[in-house]
């Protein structure tokens, strides 16, 4: 009875051995499969990658179970974009465009839509191409491009260019010791100092640079011998007066007084090509927008001619900006 259970046992454990060995092939071969397959899912029974913990900001479009170069492309993308919109050009680099600029639109799908356009007090230009009313001021002209081909339903597939042919805006005044003084218009948001010196003709003689900038007025004063001075920014709505070694800035020799409704009156020194508007803006006004101006200038019989002129119509542009002469007695009301 014994010798024929034995066989059978021997059988069984044949049997078993060889199941077992099946299964702990089909294991190893599995492990080794993840070994071998690091894109492949992770091992029930091994640890899993260590994946870096990113910061909030960087991980907002990171997909769900992203592998560590989904994540790493991601941070590159948005840390790009994050450079992109922090990160902005110097003011010497830049031109927002401003009232009373002179835009030329070229649409390239039609001669008609093309044309000069005038930014109007409103800040739009009139493109009715694009709705009429396109608004201009405080936008470059890459950003008025995107916006008008963006509001163009004629066209499929609307291109045009956009570029200021005429600098009204950013409007700056030079008085005292310059050939070339008077009212200047800027093509950045702000040039350094050494460009208006050249574009003035200035005095070789001056040697101060006196800086009044902005409503309310700060007044600064640079030394034009030191260096650093040529760097210092001159931005749009600034007046810059140029003096010599004891502060006189007249290079004429002529003179005009202004008094009423302004900050700095009394006597003042005439530079070329000086106009009533900029006299004014120059004086300094305790209200924004005063309204009229009274010229009281000798003729040649040594009597006052009295001049009324509108403010508000020389600053919207539908009145001439008149020129003072040497002598003349200006008066700013509201």
């Amino acid at each position: 009875m014994y010798s024929s259970s034995l066989p059978q046992c021997r059988s069984l454990s044949a049997i078993s051995f060889s199941a077992f060995a099946a299964v702990l092939l089909i294991f190893v071969g599995h492990a080794a499969g993840q070994v071998t397959n690091p894109g492949g899912r992770n091992n029930p029974y091994s640890p899993s990658p260590a994946i870096e913990t990113l910061p909030a900001s960087t991980t907002s479009n990171v997909p769900a179970n992203g592998s560590n170069e989904q994540i790493a492309v991601v941070r590159r993308t948005n840390e790009r974009w994050h450079s992109i919109e922090t990160s902005s050009p110097p003011p010497t680099q830049i031109y927002q465009v401003g009232v009373g600029d002179v835009l030329f639109l070229n649409l390239k799908n039609s001669d008609q839509g093309s044309g000069y356009f005038t930014v109007k007090s409103d800040g739009t230009i009139d493109y009715p191409l694009a709705g009429d009313n396109v608004i201009a001021a405080d936008k470059s002209v890459d950003a008025i491009q995107k916006l008008l081909e963006s509001e163009i339903k004629l066209f499929q597939d609307p291109s045009i260019t956009v570029t200021v042919r005429e600098y009204g805006s950013h409007k700056i005044w030079v008085t005292g010791m310059a050939a070339n003084g008077g009212e200047r218009s800027l093509q950045r948001e702000a040039v350094p100092l050494y460009v208006i010196r050249t574009q003035a003709a200035v005095d070789p003689k001056a040697t101060r640079a006196i800086i009044t900038h902005g409503m309310p007025s700060t007044i600064e004063t640079y030394e034009l011998r030191e260096a650093d001075t040529d760097n210092v920014l001159i931005y749009p709505g600034d007046k810059v007066e140029f003096t010599g070694e004891n502060g006189s800035g007249n290079i004429t020799g002529e003179y005009y007084f202004i008094g009423g409704d302004v900050i700095s009156s009394g006597q003042k020194a005439l530079s070329p090509g000086l106009t009533l508007y900029q006299a004014m803006v120059a004086s300094g006004t305790p209200k924004i927008n005063p309204k009229k101006a009274t010229i009281r200038r000798k003729n040649v019989k040594g009597l006052f001619d009295i001049l009324e002129h509108s403010l508000k119509a020389i600053r919207d542009g539908k009145a001439s900006d008149p020129v003072l002469s040497p002598g003349d007695i200006v008066e700013i009301r509201n």
